[in-house]
C-alpha cells in the first residue's frame, strides 16, 4: 500500500511502534493513533471508559501527552435505546477529560456489531519519543497492570465464571496509563509499549524483534487478575490467543516447568492493559516503588533483557 513519505515523519506505518509521530516544529511532534473495541461489559458507561482508556494508552506508551480525541462509533441502527449510546459516549468523555485532552468531534456508522473507540492526537518533543524497540541489555522489564482479561471474558461468555470477576478486571483497566507514563519518563526508561491484543509475549516480541537481543520472562512474576489462572487451567482461552501462540512459535521457548495454563495467559489478549517498561536495572527499584505507591499497586518486575539466546524470548518459572 503506498503510504507517501516525508522528512518530518519520525515514526510511520512501516514499524511496530504504538503510534505514528510527525514533526511539526523543532520542539513539537504530533502523535496519532486510533483504536476501538467491542463490549467486554454490560455496563455501557464502563464500556465507554474502557474503550477510551484503551485508545489513549498508545499515546502514553510513546511518552506523549494526549490533546484531542474524536469518537469512533459503530452503532446498530435498531434494537438498542439511544440512552445506551449516550452512556457509552459519556463514559468515553470522562476518560478523555481525565487525560487532559478535549473531545473535538466524532463519526458514526450503522453496524450490526456495536463498537466504540477513539482517534487520539497527542504531542511530544521530537527528541523525547519513547519507542518500544529501544531496549538495552540488562534492562529490567516492568509490567504495570495484571493480565487475564481475555480468559476471564471467555469464561464469563461460556457461563463458567461469575461476571463479577471480569467486572473487577475491567474496573482496574479503566485506570489510565497516564501516571505510569509520567513515572516512566521521570526515571528515563529506555523503551515502552502498552499491553493490548497480542498478549504479553506478543508485545514483548515486538519490542525485541528489531534487536539482536533476547528476553527472559518469569511466568510466576507476572501479575494476574484474580480467577485468571483457574479459568485458564479450565481451558477457556480466547481464539486470538491461539493465533498469537502460533505466530510466536519460532520466537518463544518455554521451560518445561511453565504450565500450559501460564503459557496461555502470557498470550492472553488485553484491553487497556498496563505499560511494559524497559528500564536500566539501577533505576528499576525507584520506579517500581513509585508505581506501587501510586495507581499501579500490582506493578512487578517480570523479566530482563539479555544477550541473544536460542529464541528471542525465553519463559521460565522460578
Amino acid at each position: 500500500m503506498p503510504t507517501g513519505s516525508s522528512e518530518n515523519l519520525i515514526i510511520g506505518f512501516d514499524s511496530n511502534e504504538d503510534a505514528a509521530v510527525y514533526r511539526i516544529t523543532d520542539e513539537t511532534a504530533l502523535v496519532q493513533t486510533a483504536d476501538y473495541i467491542t463490549p467486554m461489559t454490560d455496563d455501557p458507561y464502563l464500556f465507554g471508559q474502557l474503550a477510551a482508556a484503551n485508545a489513549l494508552s498508545d499515546i502514553y506508551a510513546m511518552g506523549a501527552k494526549p490533546i484531542t480525541a474524536i469518537n469512533l462509533c459503530n452503532f446498530p441502527g435498531e434494537g438498542i435505546p439511544n440512552e445506551i449510546f449516550s452512556e457509552i459516549l459519556n463514559g468515553g468523555a470522562s476518560k478523555v477529560l481525565e487525560s487532559g485532552a478535549v473531545t473535538v468531534g466524532g463519526h458514526t456508522i450503522k453496524d450490526d456489531e456495536l463498537k466504540y473507540g477513539l482517534s487520539v492526537s497527542g504531542i511530544v518533543h521530537p527528541d523525547k519519543v519513547v519507542r518500544n524497540s529501544s531496549i538495552e541489555i540488562g534492562d529490567s522489564l516492568i509490567l504495570s497492570k495484571p493480565v487475564g482479561t481475555g480468559v476471564l471474558f471467555n469464561g464469563v461468555k461460556k457461563g463458567a465464571l461469575e461476571s463479577k470477576w471480569l467486572d473487577r478486571a475491567v474496573q482496574r483497566n479503566v485506570v489510565l496509563n497516564k501516571k505510569a507514563s509520567e513515572l516512566m519518563l521521570k526515571y528515563d526508561a529506555n523503551a515502552c509499549t502498552d499491553l493490548t491484543g497480542f498478549g504479553l509475549l506478543g508485545h514483548l516480541n515486538e519490542m525485541v524483534s528489531s534487536n539482536d537481543l533476547s528476553m527472559e520472562i518469569n511466568a510466576l512474576s507476572v501479575p494476574y487478575f484474580e480467577k485468571a489462572i483457574e479459568t485458564s487451567e479450565q481451558g477457556y482461552k480466547p481464539g486470538m490467543s491461539k493465533d498469537t501462540m502460533r505466530s510466536l512459535e519460532k520466537s518463544v521457548s518455554f521451560d518445561s516447568t511453565v504450565s500450559e495454563a501460564y503459557q496461555w495467559l502470557l498470550v492472553d489478549p488485553q484491553t487497556s492493559g498496563g505499560l511494559i517498561i524497559s528500564i536500566p536495572e539501577e533505576r528499576t527499584d525507584d520506579l517500581l516503588k513509585e508505581l506501587k505507591s501510586d495507581d499501579s499497586p500490582e506493578a512487578a518486575i517480570i523479566g530482563k533483557v539479555t544477550e541473544p539466546g536460542h529464541t528471542a524470548i525465553i519463559v521460565v518459572s522460578k
